[in-house]
């Protein structure tokens, strides 16, 4: 697969930063024995590209550094699925499978039969006492079985455990196998968790709620943490960015976090997870579950789950080429490597492994690509194609019925057509030949507005003689019963909408990611260039608890990876 990287980030990445580097720490001889924990750890869109732009600048003694010593780095791993966004990708982590099969296609995707849009993980949900926040939420709308699955039923005396900032991020990640999974609440700064996994809160969380490290963090200022020259050709004050939480408006480092607040509340805990405080809290909640759960504490096997979710904030708020994204990758680095040294000392060396990817990547804030010499823009783009549909369609079958459109629904990049409406005008069509014309104007009408890439009726995405790699893409995010009538693609560096830098599209700069793998039968210092998907992980891990491997998972271990058993 060509890897995708912008024209002056190409540049930083060659130049080195002149940093000190130090000795990579060595990890303690591993004892003899079977792992006894596996980590299943992503990094919220950290494609391919932005970490390529970075790595001359992270630490020697940082987390990348070591999981690449340490282990194997996978060079092409890549989502097969267009839909590359947070719920998808975390379901495939999880399960090994695209979304056409898991069935997470969207972090919301639209219900013709309810009139409205369902939550990926939206599930009518009691909260556990003492956290109201986490009520309604759950791995419900998950297809196919996750590795929790696959443990729990062939080792129930594992223990399995999922953390992280987001709620989708955790529940797809650990699925209705887990002991506990948890999540941050912005709203009140809390990790919560439902009566999904249990009826109470379990010790460990409910100790972490008593010791608020997230309000002890109250003021913390946020400056670059790195030498100059990691920061190289990077601006830090763009006008197309969105300026940081506290009140003041500014765009630049350093800022404190306080959300404009005297006190911690609801606006100072918003500014925590669009910064670098956002890890550093799912990296305490991790360890806190690895020691009040004794995970990996005995010789049955245990599974945690860590999504570390500030990297997708703050690229979306200031762009993945801005300093505030740069900095908070730096960062990382410093947090996964304490997170393996806790892991060490807690565990053992030699007695876990961990397999790091991410859920997506994202694309360059268009007007930096623009700046570039890239064709990028932006625009209400799946505004305006909903308009050009509506009038094809006005055209071909005359007027929709008073008080209904054809175009029922417009987003998450397709278009959902009223099926009342055009029956009312059919005439004296069959039923699908009706939607098949009309989903074909709608197609050819979209496809014509600026910034769009292309417009498909569904049934032609899912058509087996479709060679197009897009095309591929797409119907590998489309299930049963949760697409639209037409797909839309933006045209590669396009935006849908005024936020900064986003994801969601079929582009190699979406769906390329990092992969890495620490632990038995991943060779120390190599690199393997065979495809894998984010998956890879579920499959490696069951071979090395000896479980099956979940039900729909797609990948293979390459020649030169893995253990035989």
């Amino acid at each position: 697969m060509r890897r995708y990287l912008p024209p002056l980030l190409l540049l930083a990445a060659c130049s080195g930063c002149g940093r000190e580097r130090q000795p990579l720490p060595i990890a303690p001889a591993a004892p003899p024995g079977p792992v006894r924990l596996v980590v299943l750890c992503s990094v919220d869109q950290l494609a391919r590209w932005v970490f390529d732009a970075a790595a001359p600048h992270l630490a020697a003694d940082g987390g990348f550094a070591r999981l690449r010593a340490h282990g194997a780095e996978f060079t092409d791993c890549a989502y097969w699925h267009a839909c590359t966004e947070t719920g998808p990708g975390h379901a495939t982590i999880s399960t090994g499978a695209p979304a056409s099969v898991h069935g997470i296609v969207r972090n919301s995707w639209w219900s013709p039969a309810e009139n409205r849009a369902h939550y990926c993980v939206e599930q009518n949900q009691a909260p556990v006492p003492g956290l109201p926040e986490g009520k309604d939420r759950g791995p419900g709308r998950l297809l196919v079985p996750t590795l929790s699955d696959a443990l729990r039923a062939q080792s129930p005396g594992s223990r399995i455990a999922s953390v992280s900032w987001k709620d989708r991020t955790a529940i797809l990640l650990g699925g209705r196998a887990a002991d506990c999974v948890a999540w941050f609440e912005a709203s009140t700064g809390n990790l919560v968790t439902n009566t999904a996994w249990g009826p109470a809160a379990p010790p460990w969380l409910e100790a972490f709620h008593r010791e608020r490290a997230i309000d002890a963090r109250f003021g913390w200022s946020w400056d670059r943490f790195a030498p100059e020259a990691a920061y190289a050709g990077l601006v830090d004050d763009r006008p197309y960015e969105v300026p940081h939480l506290n009140g003041s408006n500014p765009r630049t480092l350093p800022q404190p976090v306080t959300g404009g607040k005297p006190r911690p509340e609801r606006a100072y805990y918003l500014q925590v997870q669009a910064s670098p405080l956002g890890n550093e809290m799912v990296r305490l909640a991790a360890e806190a579950a690895v020691r009040g759960m004794a995970l990996g504490a005995d010789e049955v096997p245990d599974l945690l789950c860590v999504g570390f979710s500030a990297n997708d904030y703050v690229g979306h708020q200031f762009g993945p080429e801005s300093v505030e994204a740069r900095d908070t990758l730096l960062r990382l680095d410093r947090q996964l490597g304490e997170f393996l040294a806790f892991l060490d000392a807690q565990v053992g060396a030699g007695r876990y492994a961990i397999f790091v990817t991410a859920d997506h990547g994202v694309g360059p804030t268009p007007e930096w690509a623009r700046a570039q010499g890239l064709p990028a823009g932006r625009g209400l783009l799946q505004t305006r194609a909903r308009a050009a549909a509506e009038k094809a369609l006005t055209d071909t079958f005359g007027p929709a019925p008073a008080g209904t459109r054809y175009v029922a629904h417009a987003g998450e990049y397709s278009l959902h057509l009223d099926r009342s409406a055009l029956a009312a005008v059919r005439g004296d069509r069959g039923e699908p030949e009706m939607l098949r014309e009309a989903c074909r104007a709608a197609a050819a009408a979209a496809a014509k507005v600026p910034g769009l890439h292309a417009a498909w009726p569904s049934d032609e995405v899912t058509d087996p003689a479709a060679v197009d790699p897009i095309r591929r893409a797409l119907a590998h995010a489309l299930c049963a019963g949760r697409a639209g009538d037409v797909q839309l693609v933006v045209q590669p560096y396009w935006l849908d909408g005024a936020t900064p830098a986003s994801h969601g599209s079929p582009h190699p700069y979406d769906r390329e990611v990092v992969a890495f793998a620490v632990g038995p039968g991943a060779p120390a210092g190599a690199q393997f260039a065979e495809p894998i998907t984010p998956g890879f992980g579920v499959v490696w891990f069951a071979q090395l608890l000896g479980v099956a491997r979940p039900a729909a998972a797609v990948d293979v271990l390459p020649a030169g990876f893995g253990v035989a058993r």
